[in-house]
């Protein structure tokens, strides 16, 4: 975390437009060597320090405050349990290793104890150095920097996968009605067949850059009817009125080959 950005290499420009640099090396973890990537975005930076600012100034304005109302003899006696409740419920889980306290005894003729609160700078500073940094370790040690810090980036395709296979509605894993081992395990297959339709699907129409509920509620909403001729009574299978999104869905997934006319 400490290496300058200086060292960093440009990677690739992600959806958003931000710049994305890496930093590759050799490291060990779980006793193993592995090839690392630091991954660097200087927009994922500013975001995590300015909230982190943002919390720290909520935090200490609120110590401040308790160490005020600490240093006056006003109000109930404390004694020194109350105020350590009180600061844990003040000091966010992600600030305690950064920000100290101490509690001092009740002086005499005192009804509270006193209160000094300090920034760990040393603490600090690390978590200062690891702001927009991501590590990224894998034993694909022949894959290219971009590569390993892309295929990592894209991580949230398998968390889609998995709100895919627990949507009630587009193929649901639950509950699984099944008590046998072999139809449970077919059910799971066909489970993770749709799921794969609905990918290639969301594939297909990467353009439109609609989310999966919206792409199937369009598609959904394309209807067909038949419709008798007058004159001979002939019957023809027709697409209702679509919206312009939808009609340019069925022309992108040749829809119309289902028809029987293309």
């Amino acid at each position: 975390m400490e290496i300058p950005l200086s060292k960093y290499k440009y990677l690739y420009s992600n959806s958003k437009g931000n710049e994305i640099y890496g930093y590759r090396t050799k490291y060990e973890f779980f006793e193993r060597e592995y090839t690392t990537v630091v991954l660097y975005s200087k927009a994922s930076c500013k975001m995590q320090k300015r909230s982190y600012e943002r919390n720290k100034e909520k935090i200490m304005e609120k110590l401040a405050d308790l160490e005020r109302r600490l240093g006056s003899n006003r109000g109930k006696a404390r004694d020194k349990s109350s105020v350590v409740t009180e600061i844990n419920g003040i000091i966010y889980e992600k600030f305690k290793a950064v920000i100290g306290y101490k509690i001092g005894r009740v002086p005499r003729g005192k009804k509270k104890p006193s209160l000094k609160t300090w920034i760990k700078e040393d603490v600090e500073n690390k978590r200062y150095a690891g702001f927009g940094k991501t590590i990224v370790f894998t034993d694909m040690h022949v894959w290219q920097s971009k590569k390993i810090a892309k295929t990592y980036n894209q991580k949230y395709l398998v968390e889609d996968a998995f709100k895919l296979l627990n949507d009630h509605l587009l193929v649901p894993m639950g509950p699984v009605n099944h008590r046998k081992d072999f139809n449970i395990r077919t059910h799971i297959c066909l489970c993770i067949t749709g799921m794969l339709f609905y990918r290639y699907l969301a594939w297909k129409c990467k353009y439109f850059n609609l989310s999966m509920r919206r792409l199937v509620e369009e598609l959904e909403g394309i209807r067909l009817a038949l419709v008798k001729d007058k004159t001979n009574s002939k019957v023809n299978l027709m697409v209702e009125e679509m919206s312009s999104k939808q009609a340019r869905l069925f022309s992108q997934l040749d829809m119309g080959m289902y028809m029987g006319n293309r």
